[in-house]
């Protein structure tokens, strides 16, 4: 029997005898999130008809039926280049990688995520940055850097969020409240994250208290126990990271709130080109809701926050722009979702098929 391994489609390393039940339990994975997919969609949209009554589908058909072809291509073109700053923070965190790589590794990892919820795209990511020439140490890092700005920033927008609505002065019973205690507490987050992780000492102390739940989700996981401490692991990732970062870090940064401010602005020309006027839903108020979903939704509950993020636009939005804009909030979020996540899938395939052809090229 043979003891060559291969990855299976979530990247996971597995005997070449057991390639076909890894197969079987990952196709019945992603037919049951298909199916949480489903069901929180419809969950959503059930929710949401209760709430506001005024929510009709064949007026929501219409607002997006009166898009024109100008404002397709600008959205378009807005998605381009969202895509294109996800490329760049991507590609900033592996040396000499050149922004079109980074692209493929941002779609082609984000749409299996967009499928099978929780850290799917890493073993991807990590597999596209040896094939370009990374090391195993370098691409490892960069991974969990990457992941490390994205979920930072989703921490960090909220903050903003609260910043904006007080400088402009939006007034939106009970919105203003929810957004100041979200600030709060994840700026508590953020000042212990970054006090704990600016002391080598404080970090080994921090990850030592929480070894023993760490080898208790690789028992969960199924995975060996650890040799090492997680004190040990967490501290020499640290001084890793680091020294890798010493020179990438301010243009990841830079990247990083291009592809959020990207991101919103989709949102922002999704809601106007549905018909909602400034004075209904000024671009302040928009802005701050995107960043709070945004930090609602940084740990994925269903695939591609399937029905969360939904809700939590609509939800939040409608009441700001008034019951006679419903429909068109709904419109432009549907619109919004299409272009951030639906349409992410189909061209992170595109992009997966473009980079296994070029390692057969490249082997051949």
């Amino acid at each position: 029997m043979s003891d060559r391994h291969q990855p299976t489609v979530d990247g996971t390393a597995v005997a070449t005898s057991d390639a076909e039940p890894s197969r079987r339990r990952t196709t019945i994975r992603i037919a049951i999130r298909v199916v949480v997919l489903v069901a929180a969609l419809t969950i959503a949209g059930f929710v949401l008809a209760g709430i506001f009554d005024d929510l009709d589908i064949d007026q929501i058909t219409a607002a997006l039926g009166r898009l024109s072809d100008a404002e397709w291509i600008a959205l378009t073109m807005g998605w381009v280049i969202w895509i294109g700053a996800q490329g760049l923070q991507t590609g900033s965190l592996v040396t000499d990688l050149p922004a079109r790589r980074g692209v493929l590794a941002f779609l082609g990892p984000t749409a299996i995520a967009s499928v099978i919820p929780g850290p799917s795209d890493l073993p991807v990511r990590y597999s596209m940055s040896q094939s370009w020439g990374a090391s195993p140490e370098d691409a490892a890092t960069a991974v969990a850097a990457s992941g490390l700005f994205s979920v930072g920033s989703q921490l960090v927008l909220p903050a903003f969020a609260g910043v904006v609505i007080i400088a402009t002065g939006v007034q939106v019973d009970g919105f203003l409240t929810v957004i100041v205690v979200a600030t709060l507490v994840l700026a508590v987050v953020i000042t212990l994250a970054a006090v704990t992780l600016g002391s080598e000492s404080r970090t080994r102390r921090v990850a030592d208290r929480l070894d023993t739940v760490w080898q208790w989700g690789l028992r969960v996981l199924r995975r060996p126990p650890s040799d090492e401490g997680l004190g040990d692991v967490v501290t020499r990732q640290r001084a890793r990271s680091f020294d890798y970062l010493a020179d990438k870090w301010l243009g990841t940064t830079g990247a990083t709130a291009l592809a959020a401010g990207t991101k919103c602005a989709l949102l922002i020309m999704a809601l106007r080109f549905v018909g909602i006027p400034e004075d209904a839903l000024g671009w302040s108020a928009i802005f701050a809701v995107f960043a709070l979903v945004a930090g609602l939704t940084v740990i994925p509950i269903t695939p591609g926050s399937a029905g969360v993020a939904e809700l939590a636009l609509v939800g939040m939005l409608a009441p700001i722009a008034g019951n006679e804009y419903v429909n068109e909030v709904a419109a432009g979020v549907l619109l919004y979702r299409l272009m951030t996540w639906i349409l992410v899938s189909p061209a992170g395939l595109f992009a997966l098929g473009l980079w296994r052809q070029s390692l057969r090229r490249a082997t051949t």
